[in-house]
C-alpha cells in the first residue's frame, strides 16, 4: 500500500518507456501495475507542491493560489514563452529566469495527435516528448534562450498546431504519412530567414517511442476525476504521457499534484 501526495508520473527511455509514480513519500515502478487492479484513495488533503501548505483548491497542477501569484514557474510566459518580459526587468524571479529561462532551449517537431511543433529546455527533451505521449519526435532548431525559442515556435505555429488532443493521443487511430525528416525540410522551406541562424545544420537523430499497455488494450476516453469521486478502482491497462489508463476511464496523474491518495495494487 502506498500513500503520499501525488507528484507526477516519471520517465525512462526504453522499450516500452519504463515509469515510476512519484508522490511525496516514495517512488513506485507502475509498469508491472498493467493487468492489476488498482485502487485509489484521494483523503481529502490538498497541498501546495511548492510551498506544502494545505489548501483546498490548487491550480496548475499542484500549486496553492499565494505560489500561482508570486512564482516565476507559475507565470504566464511559462505557457507562452514568446511572452516573456525579462528584458522589461519584471520577471518574477532572475535567478529562476537564469536558470530556466536565459538558457539554450530547442524546438522540435514531434507526432503525438498529430504532427505540432514544441519547444522544451536542452538536455530536456526525452522527457518532454514522453510527457506528451509522443510515439515520434525530432530537433529541428536551438535558441539561445527560451523567448526566442517561443519566437520560433509561434511562426511555425502559423502553418502546424503546437498543442496535443489528449483524446486522440491516448486512442492512437492514425499513423503520420510522412517521416519528420521530411517533414522538417518542409517546415525549414516555409520558415522566414530571420530565423534560419536557429537551424541545426545535420539532422538530428530522430526517437520513437514504445508505451506499456496490455495486449488486450481498449483506452475508455472517460476522465476520471478524484474531486467528484475520491475513491476509484480498476485494472490498469496501459500508460501513456501522464496517463494512466484503466478499463473504465483514464487519470491524468500530473493534474492531481499535492493530492493526498493511498493506492492499494490486487
Amino acid at each position: 500500500m502506498l500513500k503520499g501526495d501525488i507528484r507526477e508520473l516519471n520517465q525512462t527511455y526504453a522499450s516500452p518507456v519504463e515509469y515510476e509514480l512519484c508522490l511525496t513519500t516514495q517512488s513506485e515502478p507502475v509498469n508491472t501495475w498493467i493487468g492489476r487492479e488498482v485502487h485509489i484513495e484521494f483523503t481529502g488533503v490538498r497541498r501546495c507542491i511548492a510551498c506544502g501548505r494545505t489548501a483546498k483548491k490548487l491550480f496548475q497542477n499542484g500549486y496553492c493560489f499565494p505560489c500561482v501569484t508570486s512564482l516565476a514557474e507559475c507565470d504566464l510566459c511559462i505557457v507562452k514563452p514568446h511572452e516573456c518580459h525579462y528584458h522589461q526587468g519584471t520577471c518574477r524571479d532572475e535567478t529562476f529566469a537564469k536558470t530556466h529561462c536565459m538558457i539554450p532551449h530547442y524546438v522540435y517537431l514531434a507526432w503525438s495527435s498529430g504532427f505540432k511543433v514544441g519547444l522544451t529546455r536542452k538536455g530536456r527533451q526525452l522527457k518532454r516528448w514522453m510527457d506528451q505521449g509522443a510515439t515520434a519526435a525530432v530537433v529541428i532548431a536551438e535558441a539561445p534562450t527560451r523567448k526566442q525559442a517561443g519566437e520560433l515556435e509561434m511562426e511555425i505555429a502559423k502553418f502546424m498546431p503546437d498543442k496535443t488532443d489528449w483524446r486522440k493521443m491516448l486512442k492512437e487511430e492514425s499513423r503520420p504519412e510522412t517521416t519528420l525528416h521530411a517533414l522538417r525540410e518542409q517546415v525549414i522551406e516555409r520558415l522566414d530567414r530571420a530565423y534560419h541562424s536557429f537551424l541545426i545544420e545535420d539532422e538530428a537523430q530522430a526517437y520513437e517511442f514504445e508505451y506499456p499497455r496490455s495486449p488486450s488494450f481498449q483506452v475508455s476516453l472517460k476522465s476520471i476525476n478524484l474531486d467528484k469521486s475520491p475513491i476509484f478502482t480498476g485494472t490498469l491497462f496501459g500508460i501513456k504521457g501522464q496517463y494512466l489508463l484503466f478499463d473504465t476511464g483514464v487519470l491524468n496523474v500530473k493534474k492531481y499534484g499535492g493530492y493526498e491518495v493511498v493506492i492499494d495494487v490486487s
